[in-house]
């Protein structure tokens, strides 16, 4: 097993260069290119090929990714737990999250974790997509994941609270001035929503409730979608708290018995994370959770 780099495997594999994961790993890339080959001396077959721009996995490759992938997550266990009993706050933390929540809520959870825990290390990575955040933690690709929904199957979530959904809409537009709006009043304005895998409960919402948007645009971008919105091109739907922290000019408008938009944080197991995981999501849901 000593040829056996999983790290530098799953690496390459995710990056699909050698350059781009001797930059991440702080090898050169001759030395990636020595581990790789090693490594399929001890394989006896082909684990990538070259291509334009990069490399890419074999079939024989392929087979073997998910087999390194746990590989590679036990070896941080095991490394994260060897530093616990050394008494080194130390690790690497890969966190996704959709943007509402990297916006308003984990600015102040990171700085004040950061402070008490200076020497873990955490990559942040924006999702939108709630079953794609689900398949990445599923799939060992992340730690954990700030996903707006209030459960998932195959990995455990833990709910943060709910946050009520209001009507996004610029400060001349006709229900600016609405103490609240029902869902029916929405039809006949101009809609501006994002893809309905990344707000999957907005639509959801509609059928429901028997309402057909005059949806003119999508975009997967919420500062676009606030741009627009502030030059009264149509109306959003979103949580409160980002209408709240928005720094264009619109108004959140309170919908009549509406719906609420579900904060929570998902992982594959709490007992099988890392300790620096695990002190994350202790630390979030002490300060989130409602």
């Amino acid at each position: 097993m000593e040829q056996i780099n999983a790290e530098v495997f799953v690496t390459v594999a995710s990056m699909g260069s050698y350059r781009k994961a001797a930059d991440e790993l702080g090898y050169t890339q001759a030395g990636i290119s020595y581990i790789i080959n090693a490594m399929e001396e001890k394989c006896g077959f082909k684990l990538f090929e070259r291509e334009y721009g990069g490399v890419r996995l074999t079939a024989e490759g392929e087979e073997l990714l998910p087999v390194m992938k746990r590989l590679f997550h036990t070896e941080k266990d095991v490394d994260a737990k060897i530093n616990d009993i050394r008494g080194l706050e130390t690790g690497h933390i890969r966190l996704i999250s959709f943007n509402t929540a990297i916006v308003c809520l984990l600015p102040d959870v990171l700085m004040e974790f950061r402070e008490q825990y200076p020497n873990i290390d955490i990559e942040v990575l924006a999702c939108d997509n709630p079953k794609k955040a689900v398949s990445m933690i599923s799939n060992g690709d992340a730690d954990c994941a700030f996903i707006a929904l209030a459960e998932a199957d195959g990995i455990e979530m833990i709910k943060l609270r709910e946050e009520p959904d209001v009507v996004v809409v610029s400060e001349n537009h006709p229900l600016a001035n609405k103490k609240e709006c029902r869902f029916s009043d929405l039809e006949q304005y101009p809609f501006i929503g994002n893809p309905e895998e990344e707000d999957p409960y907005v639509y959801d919402m509609a059928r429901k409730l028997g309402i057909k948007f005059n949806q003119i645009m999508t975009t997967n971008n919420d500062y676009g979608s606030f741009s627009m919105i502030s030059k009264n091109l149509g109306f959003g739907i979103y949580p409160k708290i980002m209408a709240e922290k928005c720094t264009f000019p619109v108004v959140g408008v309170p919908i009549k018995k509406g719906y609420k938009t579900p904060f929570s944080i998902g992982i594959r197991s709490y007992k099988s994370i890392s300790l620096a995981a695990k002190k994350f999501v202790d630390y979030a849901v002490q300060k989130l959770q409602q």
